[in-house]
């Protein structure tokens, strides 16, 4: 895969790109700093809003490099990170069933805690 691809695969690449700085552990704050992109910049890169070709070009080559990621490595990346997709608790009762309200509140919990993986 070359680098001239990564345009045209964009959602790829910002989906991949989410995973890489989740599992290494940045920030958005973080990363922008440590590559020289501007948060917005990031912001966009991350949800594959960047028309142009040249500073898409420009940022993801910072991006690569500041990781120390091929092309390759990006585009088939598989995050190492395991979603927890339930609480185990050994004080509930035997039969506790978790409402249906309360499974939505752990589900929208869960999509909070993911965002502020993001985010922060």
């Amino acid at each position: 895969m070359e680098f001239n691809s990564l345009f045209d695969k964009r959602n790829l690449v910002a989906e991949n790109l989410k995973q890489v700085l989740r599992d290494k552990g940045y920030t958005k704050v973080e990363f922008a700093k440590k590559s020289d992109i501007s948060r917005p910049t990031l912001d966009k890169l991350l949800s594959s809003q960047i028309d142009s070709k040249t500073t898409f070009d420009s940022h993801m080559n910072k991006v690569l490099q500041t990781l120390n990621l091929s092309v390759k490595e990006l585009m088939l990346y598989q995050s190492h990170s395991q979603k927890v997709n339930a609480v185990f608790s050994k004080n509930e009762p035997e039969d506790y069933e978790m409402s249906s309200m309360a499974n939505k509140q752990y589900e929208c919990l869960m999509e909070v805690l993911d965002l502020c993986s993001i985010y922060y």
